[in-house]
C-alpha cells in the first residue's frame, strides 16, 4: 500500500438508548508518544499500566464521534473528528456515516464537546468548505470566549485556535452558543470543564437508559481510569481536569451511568467500576443495547 494512501478505519455500531439510537462512528486513530502526552505521572507507571492492559507504550489515540437519531429530531452528530487530509489513519466520519446510509448533508445539528482539532477538524474539507452544509453547530459559550473571541496571541495553543477558527468560519450565523441544558429533545449539555474552558459532555436519554458522552474526560483510557490524577498534554487546566475526571468517574461508578468518550477504545461505550483507589472502564455489551 502506498505510504500516503488512506486507510479505511471507518466503522459504525448502534446502541439503543430509550427512544433514540446512538451510533458510534469511528473516525480512525492517530499514534502518539506516551511520554509526550502523559503528564503528572511517571512515564514508567504509565507504561506499566499500558502493558498490563496489553497495550503498547506507543499510544494509539482512537477518535470516536457519535450520531443520535430519533423521531423527535433529525440526525445529530456529536463531534466530527480530525478531518480529511491530516492523517491517513483518520478523517473517516463521512465514510462511517455512509455505513448507516447517511451523508453529511443529512446532519441537522453538530454538537461539539470542545474545539480541539480532533473534534472540529471534520467540519471542513481540505479546501475549507463546510462539510455539513445544512447543520447548525452548537458548543459552550466559554469555548468561544477562549478559542475564538480573544486576541489569538493570548491563547496558549495558538495553532489550536487557528484551526478552530478555520473550521468554524464557514458556519457563521449557524453557530449557537450555550452554557448547558437541553440542546435537542432527549439530549442535555453537561459542563465538564478542565480539559478546555468550555469542555462539555452530552447526556442522551434519561434514567437508567441514559448514556453520557463525556468528550475528553479521559484521553488515555486505561491510565486515567486507574490513575485519575494523570494529566494529558492538551489539558487547559490540569487541576480542574483531574477534579472533573474524579467526580464523573465516581458518579458513573456509583450510579451505574453508562459513558461514552471520544477516546475510549472503540466502540467507545463503557461502564465504570471502582478498582482499588481508582477505576476501570468495562466495555459495555453492545448486544444488551439492541
Amino acid at each position: 500500500m502506498p505510504k500516503n494512501s488512506k486507510i479505511n478505519t471507518a466503522s459504525a455500531v448502534n446502541w439503543q438508548v430509550g427512544e433514540a439510537v446512538l451510533t458510534t462512528l469511528s473516525d480512525g486513530y492517530v499514534q502518539l508518544e506516551l511520554g509526550t502526552f502523559l503528564k503528572n505521572l511517571p512515564l514508567e507507571d504509565g507504561i506499566a499500566i499500558q502493558r498490563k492492559a496489553l497495550r503498547s507504550a506507543d499510544f494509539l489515540l482512537e477518535i470516536n464521534t457519535y450520531l443520535v437519531r430519533s423521531d423527535k429530531h433529525g440526525p445529530i452528530l456529536i463531534d466530527c473528528g480530525l478531518g480529511s487530509g491530516v492523517m491517513p489513519t483518520a478523517g473517516q466520519v463521512a465514510r462511517a456515516l455512509s455505513l448507516v446510509r447517511l451523508e453529511p448533508n443529512d446532519i441537522e445539528i453538530v454538537l461539539l464537546t470542545h474545539l480541539h482539532g480532533d473534534h472540529v477538524g471534520g467540519l471542513v474539507d481540505i479546501d475549507g468548505n463546510a462539510v455539513f452544509e445544512n447543520a447548525k453547530v452548537v458548543f459552550h459559550r466559554d469555548e468561544a470566549r477562549y478559542w475564538l473571541e480573544q486576541d489569538i496571541d493570548l491563547v496558549a495553543d495558538r495553532q489550536g485556535a487557528e484551526g478552530a477558527r478555520q473550521a468554524l468560519l464557514p458556519y457563521g450565523e449557524r453557530i449557537t452558543l450555550l452554557e448547558g441544558g437541553e440542546v435537542a429533545p432527549g439530549i442535555e449539555m453537561i459542563p465538564l470543564p478542565g480539559h478546555t474552558p468550555g469542555h462539555v459532555g452530552y447526556r442522551v436519554g434519561s434514567g437508567t437508559e441514559a448514556i453520557l458522552i463525556w468528550g475528553d474526560v479521559v484521553g488515555l483510557p486505561h491510565i486515567q481510569a486507574q490513575r485519575p490524577e494523570a494529566g494529558f498534554l492538551t489539558d487547559y487546566d490540569s487541576a480542574m481536569a483531574v477534579e472533573t475526571r474524579k467526580a464523573i468517574l465516581g458518579r458513573a461508578a456509583d450510579e451505574g451511568l453508562t459513558v461514552a468518550g471520544m477516546h475510549i477504545e472503540y466502540p467507545g461505550v463503557a461502564n465504570v467500576i471502582r478498582d482499588g483507589n481508582g477505576f476501570r472502564l468495562v466495555p459495555a455489551q453492545w448486544i444488551a443495547h439492541q
